[in-house]
């Protein structure tokens, strides 16, 4: 209706507000004071007419009684006149006065004898006198002022609603009777069903879709117009009204109470995607909108209210790609396969020959710079067309395949993306052209990045290891590094490429790991996290086998892992590397050589002294057997043995690891065997370097704030010259090159090289002699106490047994030639490691003046000094010159430098323009990490033991299954 009413009750009034209390009234005024006599009782007094005596006695006795009455009662009168009355108190002062004058306050008479004449009391003979008392009444005090009113506290309510009222709606029909009607017709949309055209379930643009099954409710009191009201759909930014009857419908007249659904619907376009609306690479096309309906009426174009039902639409298209399956690292010259599915959500199949008959298309390309295609044809092109002819079956994925070559010129370590696009024939099939028309409905880029092969060089010193995220500036800029600073060939290895570390011998199908054709060399590993075929967030932590890094360490290998996201996964790979327990201690003890066990503890730390000079002896496993000594009263426990002898070995072998545990024998099956046996494990020497680097900043922040060498970060540098191995750098210092009199200089392919070498060799020897000087016992002789008297081989014997990068710089073959000149670089390593046997601290320099003798940092000194004297004077160097050298090693101990460490630190991070803090703290190293002869319990041995196996087992497990995606994507179909 076009008229609207209301017929509700008015609203009942606010809620009053109480009055504030009234404050309390002013206190009377007090009445005036007054004076009155009043009589309080009566006195009597003896006569001589009293009974019951003579008038000679009783005269002498009234006198006498008389006067004290009187006497008394001027008194009391005294005391009663000094009263004052206040208030009701008159009665009771009465009271009070007749007491004090012992009167009475009615007259009273005993008839008996009077009490002068031994009687009880007054006789009729006595007189009797009124005792009158003057009294004073005082003012009135003032009353208190009233107290205030009491707030109310009383709830107080609206007024209620006034009583609704009423309405009557008569219609008159055209035959003149009259309908009564108490309400108003009310029209609401219950429900409505939306349907795709094409009946695939999938709503995309450019198709139509049918509003069908609409519910609409009569809630009212009277039946809805019989003439038809129109339903329209309301239009939105992708729901188009479509012109024409089928683009609306008519709601015929509803009884009130009832509901009535429409068996016609309403047709709507979803419109096309505009051009601006490009598809973002990676993401499936998905917008949402709303359907919503309204009812207009015809008469008076007024919109019926309570329409507002909605229904959220997901307008997509059918077809999507998916598993798309391709290599992350690809090499030059390498073909590859290219996998990839076309997933069709709908209920209908697609395709020439499905249930709904349209076009499928798929285009590829690929940079031309860097490879090509092959097509349908047998041809190789950069860009190709797929136009599959099975159909895609519903819910159901087709799967297709592609061949990759990569062009053997191709720039490696650049990242170039395969791009996939899936086109569909657009709904409407036939254009106005008579044309198919096509929509593109989904893209997709894959990254793969371009490797070079492996090749090994006997002459390499490095080799790098990169994974799929290695851009090519990163790369490139170590080689540049390596090869003009250094002068050196570094080979490269692919993780992603290789899948892993392990090389198949392409004619014997042998497989071995890389690392091993690269002992006694250097590995340079990029921490950064990658995708390891399927396998996300990866590091190469998590594809290197401890065994085969210990392996590796224990041939003198050196590790530098740059690019570290965290500490964490390098000091666990490090801590089960130095010492790999990789089987149990019964196993570990089983597999020992009869030339491995010792009967004491002296004989082996003999045996290891005098093989130092020979061998290597990492990861080497002894047995001691310690007997018992004729004078020990009880037996060792098996871990107070094993703690011992850390403890011997910690004293007499400071620069050596060890790991030391026990095997406990079997009682039950050779009752009475004592002790146990100590089970001791060789770890790595502390030269070797295993470090990690944080990784480095953004390359904006790197260009703007971090110097470079050749391209990389100077600490980065400094890592990789300190990641050369001992005898490299060395050799180096010894060099033709280096021994001339240009300071060596020369000796490498830069200034900032040779630096960094002499640096890195203080910092090595440096922590070598602080080592051997760490928790040093007193008394110690673990060093002569003169050893001038010693000759040059029992020097080099010692020097080879405590100090072996000492030794292989002074007994190096070539620092023997008569032709090699001791250089300043020289001299600086000698001069630093004999300045660290100085007391570093006032706390060492009291200590050494408290304990003169017997001092391991004092005897270091006289060690030192000897052996770089008799090294210094075989070189031909005067007595003058090595006093020079000494005095001025002397000088610079004695100065604000007396702390080598903190010089040497200020050193390293001055050539790499750091802060002393990040120095420290932006690496860690396996010297700070594992230190000394550490006991491990039989059951921590153990568990570490199977721990490492378990990792093993994975990092195996996991590379074969990298290895068969890898021969699954490089097998021709």
């Amino acid at each position: 209706m076009a008229v609207k009413w209301n017929v509700c009750g008015g609203k009942g009034g606010q809620p009053g507000e109480h009055g504030h209390p009234g404050q309390g009234g002013v206190g009377g005024k007090g009445g005036k004071g007054h004076e009155w006599e009043a009589r309080v009782g009566y006195v009597y007094s003896c006569t001589d007419r009293c009974i019951g005596g003579g008038a000679t006695n009783s005269s002498s006795t009234l006198v006498r009684y008389k006067s004290v009455v009187e006497k008394g009662s001027n008194l009391a009168l005294a005391r009663i006149g000094a009263q004052a009355v206040s208030g009701g108190n008159m009665a009771m002062l009465m009271a009070q006065a007749a007491t004090r004058f012992h009167a009475l306050r009615n007259p009273q008479v005993n008839p008996g004898a009077c009490k002068c004449h031994g009687g009880e009391g007054n006789c009729t003979g006595c007189d009797s006198d009124p005792v009158i008392r003057k009294f004073k009444r005082v003012e009135g005090l003032d009353g208190e002022d009233g107290h205030p009113g009491t707030l109310a506290t009383r709830a107080l309510h609206s007024g209620l609603d006034g009583l609704r009222g009423s309405v009557t709606i008569i219609v008159q029909k055209s035959d003149g009777s009259q309908q009564e009607y108490s309400s108003l017709y009310s029209l609401e949309l219950v429900d409505f069903d939306v349907e795709d055209e094409n009946g695939d379930g999938i709503f995309e643009p450019g198709e139509h879709l049918f509003v069908r099954r609409i519910t609409v409710r009569n809630s009212g009191g009277m039946p809805s117009p019989a003439r038809p009201i129109g339903l329209n759909m309301v239009e939105s930014s992708w729901f188009k009204l479509v012109d024409g009857h089928d683009g609306r419908t008519l709601l015929p007249s509803i009884k009130d109470g009832s509901s009535v659904t429409i068996d016609t619907f309403i047709k709507v376009r979803i419109r096309e995607r505009e051009e601006y609306e490009t598809l973002q690479a990676g993401t499936i096309f998905v917008r949402h909108d709303a359907i919503r309906l309204s009812a207009i009426m015809p008469w008076i174009e007024r919109e019926i209210p309570k329409f507002d039902l909605d229904r959220v639409i997901d307008i997509r298209y059918p077809c999507e790609l998916r598993n798309i399956q391709a290599l992350a690292t690809v090499a030059q010259a390498s073909l590859n396969k290219l996998s990839f599915e076309v997933y069709n959500h709908g209920n209908l199949s697609i395709g020439p020959h499905g249930d709904i008959s349209r076009v499928v298309e798929i285009d590829v390309s690929f940079p031309a710079a860097f490879g090509e295609l092959e097509s349908g044809t047998g041809q190789w092109e950069d860009a190709i067309s797929i136009s599959p002819s099975a159909s895609i079956r519903s819910r159901g994925s087709l799967v297709l395949k592609q061949q990759l070559r990569v062009h053997n010129t191709a720039q490696v370590y650049q990242h170039v993306a395969a791009v996939f696009k899936l086109y569909l024939g657009k709904p409407a099939q036939v254009g106005s052209d008579g044309q198919t028309e096509v929509s593109l409905v989904h893209i997709v880029e894959i990254s793969m990045q371009i490797s070079d092969h492996h090749h090994y060089h006997p002459d390499a010193s490095f080799l790098l290891v990169t994974n799929s995220e290695i851009g090519n500036e990163r790369a490139q800029s170590i080689r540049r590094f390596v090869n003009n600073s250094l002068g050196m060939e570094i080979d490269t290895w692919n993780v992603c490429l290789y899948a892993g570390l392990d090389q198949r011998d392409p004619d014997s199908d042998a497989v071995r790991n890389i690392l091993s054709r690269y002992h006694g060399k250097s590995i340079i590993f990029l921490g950064n996290r990658f995708d390891f075929f399927g396998q996300v967030s990866k590091t190469i932590f998590d594809v290197c086998d401890p065994e085969v890094i210990a392996t590796a360490a224990a041939h003198d290998t050196n590790f530098l892992f740059l690019d570290t996201p965290d500490f964490e996964s390098h000091e666990k790979l490090i801590n089960e590397a130095v010492f790999c327990p990789g089987e149990s201690t019964s196993d570990t003890k089983a597999n020992i050589s009869q030339s491995h066990r010792f009967h004491s503890v002296s004989d082996f730390i003999t045996a290891i002294t005098q093989q130092k000079q020979y061998s290597n002896l990492s990861h080497a496993r002894y047995a001691i057997t310690v007997s018992k000594k004729w004078y020990q009263a009880y037996d060792l426990k098996p871990q107070a043995l094993a703690r011992k002898v850390a403890k011997q070995l910690r004293r007499n072998l400071p620069t050596e690891r060890f790991l030391i545990t026990f095997d406990r024998p079997n009682l039950s099956k050779q009752p009475g065997i004592y002790p146990s046996d100590v089970i001791v494990a060789i770890g790595v020497p502390y030269h070797n370097s295993m470090a990690a680097l944080e990784r480095r900043a953004t390359a904006s922040a790197l260009m703007a704030d971090v110097p470079l060498i050749d391209g990389i970060p100077a600490a980065e540098a400094y890592m990789i010259v300190e990641a050369i191995s001992l005898h490299r750098r060395v050799e180096l210092l010894w060099s033709s090159t280096a021994g001339s009199d240009n300071n060596g200089d020369n000796a490498l392919s830069s200034h900032f090289a040779a630096a960094a070498l002499r640096t890195s060799l203080i910092q090595t020897t440096h922590r070598e002699v602080e080592l051997l000087l760490d928790k040093a016992p007193w008394p110690d002789k673990l060093l002569p106490s003169n050893p001038w008297k010693h000759s040059s081989e029992e020097l080099k014997f010692l020097f080879a047994a405590h100090l072996p990068a000492l030794h292989s710089i002074l007994f190096h073959p070539r620092a023997l030639e008569p032709t090699t000149v001791v250089n300043n670089h020289v001299k600086s390593v000698l001069g630093y490691a004999l300045a660290t046997t100085r007391p570093q601290s006032k706390l060492q320099i009291a200590a050494q003046a408290l304990m003169p003798t017997n001092h391991r940092r004092q005897r270091a000194h006289a060690f030192l000094r000897a052996g770089i004297y008799m090294f210094l004077k075989k070189k031909g160097l005067t007595e003058t010159q090595i006093s020079g050298f000494f005095s001025w090693t002397d000088k610079w101990n004695i100065s604000r430098n007396r702390n080598t460490g903190a010089a040497i630190l200020r050193m390293v991070a001055d050539l790499t323009n750091q802060s002393e803090y990040a120095t420290l703290r932006g690496k860690q190293d396996a010297s700070s990490l594992v230190r000394g002869a550490v006991y491990l319990s039989p059951g921590d041995w153990n568990s570490r033991a199977a721990a490492a196996k378990e990792r093993s087992k994975r990092v195996v497990e996991e590379g074969n299954e990298a290895r068969e995606i890898l021969q699954r994507m490089l097998t021709p179909e």
